[in-house]
């Protein structure tokens, strides 16, 4: 199965590699585009990627495959 452009890294931009903040305690988490969420390393609390967008799972054909039956 080819890879998925969205994941596949060579098709990456610098900002899909990111800096945020916990909303906890304010360090600072590097998000990478495809990560639905981190474990803060700091306060341990799980942060959400504030910019993850699974939107080709609705049209894509291989979605079951690249993120699993749910």
């Amino acid at each position: 199965m080819p890879r998925c452009p969205g994941q596949d890294q060579r098709y990456w931009k610098p900002g899909d590699i990111f800096e945020w903040p916990c909303p906890c305690c304010g360090e600072k988490i590097e998000f990478w585009k495809d990560e639905p969420f981190l474990t803060c390393p700091s306060c341990k609390q799980q942060v959400s990627n504030p910019r993850i967008d699974l939107g080709c799972a609705a049209w894509c054909k291989h979605a079951k495959e690249c993120l699993g039956e749910g």
